[in-house]
């Protein structure tokens, strides 16, 4: 015990510049490393190499406190992180002491200590950015804020040489680190970007040449999503004095697009704050949104892996202080740490929290990877939440009533309502029933054929895999439940596609046939058309600059028409657009729509979110009992106008159409029909202005209960369903009639008297 201690109370005096109370990454490896071999220690530490830093391949390190510390156990996880930018090292020396706290606790603290590693894994990273902590402390610039990656003044490529400027910026050497990490990478700075503030720190922001370009990123990456950490806290130190002592929390953009568990995480930083006092006493730190998009590590986090993070702004301008301060600053951070790690296992603070184990019906065996969402808390900007290794989902939440919809590979879904309270944690095991199995035969039907195959794909809400079909009967065993299968096909044969709800044994058949082909991209823009639609190089872009417009109007749509195309004679009609996009989650939209001479939609699409690395081709699919005569394509991107992102780019855009003699063979080869949950398949358009249409899948029949809550749980409208029949029905609803006085989040609900489906939608109002 004397031995360690005396790691943490002498060091060598190495600098006038800097304290020798902070450590260096030498003096913090060795510490780590003497921990190792300590045998009381063993069973309660474990050390670990996670990656290597970018430009000088030195080890970055984990550590690992828990009560069995080598082995992955079923326990909530949770990650301290000290430093990421070079500079802002007091959160190192707040790390440090807490392994010492955890592995050598003062009497006082002893019992509570042992609490936290036996019901939880801890991991704690000192230092994330251990060349930029060199360069600190060897005094070369006790600014520098990146790691070392080579670069040049001519541009981001190696000149064999360290740029730094001693003074604050100007280092050309470098990639910002927190600004390294792939969500909203984008709006990052790009290399020798000007600071354009006040403070003028130019060049310091540097995003990277792509997302995780960065060995230190990619630590910390693999490490999130390899373990399932509830919390997450990373230490920074704001040396410009603005942002100092004070606790962000994910998104509040544009000052109203909230990200989905704001008010919970909210709510945990507000205490988690109010236990660190201010440096000077009089108060205590401030619990703040974050609201810039820019490659954030927290940001990115939450998104990908549900871990509620926090970046911490620790200290104040005085970003490097003297040992009585550092000291200072630790103590003053301990309760916090503290209460989060309470938090996480409900140990004398608030508990509500959901969680429990997932397990297939039949077998008893956990299911990992099953997708836990909770309505209230969900959006498609945040990746599936998924059950770990151990079947394990846990969620986080404040005092109320949730809706859960448990799915999985392979098995029906469940919904179920759960109640999260603060006096004890709830526990709730899902027992998942596999789905049936049935077989799809898609029957390839041709005149003559000189390939051996055609390559599609079939896809569901858990993947989507590539199929070959030949000539004639192709069988493919697959679970009950909803498919969309895609055949591009190639040159002038027309491309297919279908959605279809498998229930029970059921042939398709495809026509292998070449038909009538329209370029419609090569007379783009089309004249008749509203809105800021831009050609360059041959790409129609949603608007001409590198971001659509962010202004203060309600809403607004941009679109584009074609003139009238004659397809007589056919009865089916197929758009097949090449696209990229990036537009905000669930509120902006792109949608291509067939419409016929009376503008009534025959097939529409629509698409939202990110997807910018990589041409996608998707298909718009109309069919006619009888044949066409003219249709037209339209193109629409809307927009609510709060935030923006690099909006859409066509590239190409084709109009397929025949005559398919196959349209209406799809047959049932049995005669029983297994049991699939009824659900709302969707609501469009969804966000709306009040009427909407609710698309309801597998309705068993009879009467139901149709209920909107808000988010408050208040029942704004209920409507009886009286005796329907078995199937897929459409059910309008108009809500202008007073009945949603503002903009938000609302919750439908359809309830027979055995079954349940609730999903959520957005009301906009004027």
């Amino acid at each position: 015990m004397k031995y360690i201690l005396s790691i943490f109370l002498f060091y060598p005096l190495f600098s006038q510049s800097l304290d020798g109370r902070y450590h260096t990454t030498e003096e913090i490896y060795s510490y780590l490393d003497s921990l190792d071999q300590l045998e009381e220690l063993e069973g309660w530490f474990h050390l670990d190499t996670i990656g290597f830093s970018t430009q000088e391949n030195i080890p970055i390190l984990a550590v690992r406190i828990s009560d069995n510390a080598h082995v992955k156990e079923d326990e909530p996880r949770v990650l301290f992180v000290g430093q990421v930018h070079a500079e802002e090292i007091l959160g190192v020396e707040i790390v440090l002491d807490l392994i010492n706290d955890l592995l050598f606790p003062d009497a006082s603290i002893h019992t509570h200590m042992n609490i936290l590693k036996q019901y939880l894994d801890i991991w704690i990273i000192p230092t994330a950015n251990p060349e930029g902590l060199n360069v600190v402390h060897e005094e070369l610039d006790l600014s520098y804020r990146k790691n070392k990656r080579d670069l040049s003044p001519d541009g981001p490529f190696p000149n064999g040489l360290f740029d730094y400027d001693p003074s604050i910026g100007n280092d050309i050497d470098g990639v910002d680190l927190n600004r390294n990490f792939g969500f909203n990478w984008a709006f990052g700075d790009t290399f020798l970007e000007p600071d354009n503030s006040d403070y003028a720190s130019h060049y310091d922001y540097y995003k990277g040449e792509e997302p995780f370009s960065e060995g230190e990123a990619i630590a910390i990456r693999d490490l999130a999503l390899e373990n399932d950490f509830v919390f997450s806290i990373v230490w920074h130190s704001s040396r410009s004095g603005n942002l100092s002592e004070k606790v962000f929390t994910s998104w509040k953009w544009e000052e109203q697009k909230e990200s989905p568990d704001l008010a919970i995480m909210k709510s945990i930083a507000d205490h988690f704050a109010g236990a660190i006092s201010t440096e000077d006493g009089t108060s205590t730190y401030l619990s703040v949104y974050s609201g810039s998009r820019n490659g954030k590590l927290h940001d990115w986090f939450y998104r990908e892996t549900g871990s509620i993070q926090y970046l911490v702004e620790c200290g104040t301008s005085n970003l490097q202080p003297d040992s009585l301060l550092i000291e200072d600053t630790i103590d003053r951070n301990k309760p916090a740490m503290i209460y989060l790690m309470d938090r996480a296992i409900g140990y004398y603070t608030d508990a509500a929290q959901i969680t429990g184990i997932i397990y297939d019906s039949s077998t008893g065996e956990p299911i990992e990877g099953a997708i836990v969402e909770v309505l209230e808390h969900s959006g498609s900007v945040l990746k599936p939440r998924l059950t770990n290794e151990f079947g394990r989902y846990r969620r986080i939440l404040d005092v109320g009533t949730y809706n859960f919809s448990f799915r999985a590979k392979g098995f029906l879904d469940q919904e179920i309502s759960l109640v999260a309270n603060n006096s004890a944690i709830t526990d709730q095991d899902i027992y998942l029933e596999p789905a049936p199995i049935h077989q799809l035969n898609i029957r390839l039907v041709h005149e003559s054929f000189d390939n051996n195959t055609v390559t599609g794909t079939i896809s569901t809400e858990f993947e989507t895999n590539e199929i070959q079909i030949s000539s004639g009967d192709n069988i493919f065993s697959l679970a009950a439940g909803y498919y969309e299968i895609d055949f591009l096909m190639g040159d002038s044969f027309v491309p297919w596609r279908k959605e279809i709800e498998l229930g029970s044994d059921q042939e398709v058949s495809i026509a292998y046939e070449s038909g009538m082909v329209d370029d419609l991209s090569g007379s783009w823009p089309w004249p008749n058309s509203v809105g800021t639609w831009c050609m360059v190089d041959h790409t129609l872009r949603s608007q001409e600059g590198q971001w659509y417009d962010n202004g203060d109007t309600l809403f607004s749509t941009h679109w584009m028409e074609s003139d009238l195309i004659d397809i007589s004679g056919s009865n089916r009609a197929v758009v097949s657009v090449s696209h990229k996009y990036e537009t905000e989650w669930d509120h902006d939209m792109a949608k291509v729509s067939i419409l016929d001479e009376n503008d009534i939609i025959l097939g529409a699409r629509s698409w939202h979110g990110d997807k910018w690395d990589g041409l996608t081709t998707d298909l718009i699919t109309a069919i006619s009992e009888d044949e066409f005569t003219s249709v037209k394509v339209r193109l629409e991107f809307s927009s609510d106008q709060t935030v923006n992102y690099r909006g859409w780019e066509l590239h190409s855009l084709q109009l397929f159409s025949l005559y398919d003699s196959y349209l209406d063979i799809q047959s049932t080869n049995t005669n029983s029909t297994p049991k699939i949950p009824m659900r709302i398949n969707g609501i469009f358009p969804n966000p709306s202005f009040g009427k909407l249409q609710v698309n309801v899948d597998n309705y068993p029949g009879g009467s139901a209960t149709l209920n909107i809550y808000n988010l408050l749980g208040q029942n704004i409208l209920s409507k009886n369903i009286n005796n329907l029949p078995y199937g897929k029905h459409y059910i309008e609803l108009d809500l202008n009639n007073g009945l949603v006085a503002s903009t938000g989040m609302y919750f439908i609900r359809i309830q027979t008297q055995k079954e349940q489906a609730v999903k959520k939608c957005i009301i906009l109002k004027n």
